[in-house]
């Protein structure tokens, strides 16, 4: 399924009408494509793609936050000595105030790593911009109201009878995309304050990464999954069977 198609699918059986977001790693860094040459924030790299409808791609060099740590370019902050770590999380302390000290942060790096799946390798950049603009992408983000979460989400277990993992409280790109990249699963997270602000989501708004494979999935049942639920009907033929499956 290309990517007019998936836009067209999710705008018209979904209402979803924000511009998707791609991104793909990269070994070294990728010909063709703009580097983006300021230090940011991964959230805020993303919006600048978006509002410029651009490609761009990142290193470690544009590093503000622990987005290269959510998409691979970097080692864990757990895996640092302690004053390394503490070193390594003030940022989020000092200039985002994620955490009340950058001993919490620290703790809270520590609880990641049993959280969430480790990169096997470090990739050197990552490729970001609009769905239709990034070629062969990895992972899909996608901004969405819960209702709209929960059919896509929905349809994905209906057919593959997988878990959905969902995640609130520390950067947003670092609970959720791990899984998606590594895990080659869908996530979603109702994200962190910076997110949310940078990449201006309205107050119903979440977050959902996937590959675009598990996407497809979601889309091709979404209408199958719809359908059913706890009607009377239902009701009635489930009272033909026993409740007590101990007998």
């Amino acid at each position: 399924m290309d990517a007019a198609r998936m836009k067209s699918l999710l705008r018209e059986k979904l209402g979803i009408t924000r511009e998707i977001l791609a991104l793909k790693r990269v070994q070294g860094e990728p010909e063709g494509i703009e580097p983006y040459t300021e230090r940011n924030m991964m959230c805020g790299i993303m919006q600048d793609a978006l509002e410029e409808n651009k490609v761009y791609y990142m290193t470690i060099k544009n590093r503000m936050c622990l987005g290269c740590v959510a998409t691979g370019m970097d080692i864990w902050p757990g895996e640092l000595d302690d004053d390394k770590l503490l070193e390594g999380v003030s940022f989020a302390v000092e200039a985002v105030n994620t955490f009340e000290s950058a001993e919490v942060a620290a703790k809270a790096e520590k609880e990641a790593m049993k959280l969430f799946p480790r990169f096997e390798e470090l990739y050197g950049s990552v490729v970001i911009g609009p769905l239709e603009k990034v070629t062969d992408p990895e992972v899909l983000i996608i901004f969405c109201n819960p209702a709209q979460a929960n059919l896509l989400t929905r349809a994905y277990c209906y057919v593959t009878g997988t878990f959905v993992k969902g995640y609130a409280g520390i950067g947003a790109c670092r609970m959720f995309l791990p899984d998606a990249f590594v895990n080659r699963e869908p996530a979603y997270t109702i994200s962190d304050r910076s997110w949310r602000i940078v990449l201006k989501l309205a107050p119903d708004e979440l977050t959902l990464s996937t590959p675009p494979d598990k996407l497809e999935i979601m889309l091709n049942n979404l209408d199958r999954s719809k359908r059913g639920g706890p009607t009377e009907e239902a009701f009635e033929k489930a009272q033909q069977f026993p409740g007590d499956h101990r007998k």
